[in-house]
């Protein structure tokens, strides 16, 4: 069975017809539903993040109201795909360099998703129970 990566373009053919494609964006850890079930919490499947789209922010001078200047520019439109839904996945090709070929990659390859130094959505949240 194919293991998806990040920077892979991968199209996902559904059972029901739905077909969407674009880069993985994100690939979760493995998760250890033995300690889970355990535990008394509900089990888990890793994860694929599916980029489907990217569009520029509306506002155009990318400052925010206080006038500090936006980190992210663009909305990414992202799809997750569960690992038992993988083998739906065809390989098409891996993205290798870091020259931008799309506009949705501009943020990565100028490191503007990184200039806040690691951000997190949830700075304090408690790590997931593995």
């Amino acid at each position: 069975m194919y293991e998806p990566q990040v920077d892979d373009y991968v199209i996902w053919e559904r059972p029901n017809g739905d077909i969407d494609e674009g880069w993985v964006y994100h690939k979760g850890e493995p998760v250890d539903n033995k300690k889970r079930i355990k535990e008394g919490w509900k089990p888990l499947s890793q994860y694929i993040t599916i980029e489907t789209s990217v569009r520029p922010k509306k506002n155009h001078n990318h400052m925010y109201s206080s006038g500090k200047e936006m980190v992210h520019k663009y909305i990414h439109t992202l799809l997750i795909c569960n690992r038992n839904n993988w083998n739906e996945l065809k390989f098409v090709k891996r993205r290798t360099n870091v020259e931008c070929q799309h506009y949705s990659q501009y943020d990565d390859v100028h490191g503007n998703e990184d200039s806040v130094g690691m951000y997190k959505s949830q700075r304090h949240r408690y790590r997931d129970i593995q």
